[in-house]
């Protein structure tokens, strides 16, 4: 089965030649929590997932190697397989990647090891903004399914929010909700939210799968946080660990029915406009 709708150099194509006006965002969907935009002329991506597994329900996009000649930016959230791939990025240094890789602290050092120069590597703390030059970038806190901190106290865990010229969008890697979360997100106005569907339940849990939000939290936390639209993330890459995404189109419909949201499939492009 075809589970992509563009994939391999049609979808690199596409993502390199696409320029849009301001006020409109380019968004591809790679799989899993893997995004990818598009703004002041940089390509970004947030946790791409390219190793080959056979777990995968979704197969990889493209490879490691010609990622890195694709991506000015790559975000990781966590040092998980499907966040931070470990495999994909030493293959990217050994194709002698362009990207600039933007890490949770903890895991700098990680980064020179897997063989990406110091150069290449911005280390990230909670709360503390990155400015790239082309786009700025809050790290937030996320709680994986609790925080995690190195020796010094920096998060292990994190997610980004990025303001790319005039769009807000969060990425929340990993991460359910804490008590504070909504008071603290709401500290910023978002025009996108990423966020994970896939939950947990008893069952994962004894097979040490951490859990996140599940399709109810995820459109409420968005609401409550008043992001123009929702796009639900990780539910699609392993059967034990995923959703139905169809659960929170029913939570949407009764409960939310003024509020934007939009499954992407895997490879597709949605342009989201700014609302006015």
């Amino acid at each position: 089965m075809n589970r992509w709708y563009r994939t391999g150099q049609e979808l690199i194509d596409e993502m390199k030649n696409t320029k849009l006006p301001e006020g409109l965002l380019p968004v591809w969907f790679l799989g899993q929590a893997g995004i990818a935009v598009k703004a002041a002329g940089k390509l970004i991506c947030i946790d791409p997932y390219l190793r080959e597994n056979p777990d995968r329900q979704v197969p990889p996009p493209f490879t490691p190697e010609v990622a890195a000649d694709v991506f000015d930016y790559i975000l990781c959230t966590h040092d998980h397989e499907d966040h931070l791939d470990r495999v994909a990025i030493e293959k990217m240094a050994a194709a002698e990647t362009r990207s600039t890789f933007v890490v949770p602290y903890p895991f700098s050092g990680l980064m020179h090891e897997l063989g990406i120069p110091d150069s290449q590597v911005i280390p990230a703390k909670a709360w503390e903004e990155l400015d790239t030059g082309c786009f700025k970038i809050t790290p937030v806190p996320a709680a994986h399914e609790s925080f995690e901190y190195d020796d010094q106290g920096n998060h292990k865990f994190l997610g980004y929010i990025l303001n790319l010229e005039d769009i807000t969008l969060y990425h929340s890697g990993d991460t359910i909700e804490w008590d504070s979360m909504v008071a603290e997100l709401s500290r910023f106005s978002y025009d996108i939210m990423c966020l994970p569907i896939n939950g947990s339940d008893w069952k994962r849990k004894h097979m040490d799968i951490i859990g996140n939000l599940d399709a109810r939290e995820a459109a409420d936390i968005s609401a409550q946080c008043q992001a123009d639209l929702l796009l639900p993330i990780h539910y699609d890459m392993f059967a034990f660990n995923g959703e139905n995404p169809g659960y929170l189109a029913d939570y949407m419909f009764r409960n939310y029915p003024a509020r934007r949201y939009h499954f992407l499939a895997p490879g597709e492009m949605y342009i989201y406009q700014k609302k006015q």
